[in-house]
């Protein structure tokens, strides 16, 4: 495992995670701060293990599949192509990353990840788990809504543990993601656009997410095709299971 950083300072920002995960609400929210805020990569995350393959770019160009580390002025910002599958592997990178920049000055954690629902309205839901009350507070604060039991799976949940263990305080925010989406591997746009408005508010920042609607109508236009064709199927006139209804 090893950690390759440009810098050897970053005092008091604030780190922010996205790796993909349900809907790819994580990943989505990550390179599009990235994007839209000029992130400069000034950080590299080496381990074995990422998947043992050998990227290749359009230039026919290989490299290790790597975390990387951005900084956007007010905040770093950590995300990959992938993740570790295996718990020891999450945990692991997770470990390494908040050990490494806490060292660097890092006081603030916040993740971005899925919160699986079966139905959903236009504006979604954004849910926060803290690692203390102050944290929590400062979300509900923004709009978000604080997450009462269960569990976080993936890294973008186990990162905030790990945070809290180095004394770095840690959020997770949760966007509303609609379960159809995840069930076909599609990305939920809209969701990490209500996260991406919370974080900016969070960090300051002006940073429009509107364009992302354009995408989740492309998304779930393709879906509710798909689901309108499975439930005709199953309800043609004389197969078992056959009644008249609306499909919403």
């Amino acid at each position: 495992m090893y950690v390759k950083l440009k810098k050897s300072s970053f005092e008091n920002k604030v780190l922010v995670v996205g790796l993909p995960g349900m809907g790819r609400v994580g990943y989505i929210t990550a390179n599009y701060l990235v994007n839209k805020l000029g992130g400069s990569l000034v950080g590299e995350v080496y381990s074995v293990h990422f998947p043992s393959q050998l990227e290749v770019d359009e230039s026919g160009f290989g490299s290790l599949f790597t975390g990387k580390i951005f900084d956007t002025g007010r905040a770093l910002v950590f995300t990959a192509d992938t993740q570790p599958q295996s718990s020891i592997g999450q945990n692991s990178i997770s470990k390494k990353v908040i050990e490494t920049l806490s060292e660097r000055g890092v006081k603030h954690v916040v993740a971005a990840a899925a919160y699986v629902v079966p139905s959903v309205d236009v504006v979604r839901k954004v849910y926060v788990v803290g690692t203390d009350a102050k944290t929590v507070e400062t979300f509900t604060s923004f709009g978000a809504l604080r997450l009462r039991g269960g569990t976080i799976s993936g890294m973008n949940g186990v990162i905030i543990g790990w945070s809290k263990y180095y004394g770095i305080s840690g959020a997770v925010l949760l966007g509303e993601t609609w379960a159809p989406l995840v069930e076909v591997n599609e990305a939920d746009f809209r969701a990490a656009k209500h996260v991406i408005e919370i974080l900016a508010r969070y960090l300051g920042l002006e940073v429009a997410a509107d364009e992302l609607d354009t995408y989740a109508e492309q998304v779930e236009q393709r879906v509710a095709a798909v689901l309108s064709k499975i439930l005709s199927r199953r309800e043609e006139p004389g197969k078992p299971g056959y009644r008249d209804r609306e499909i919403m």
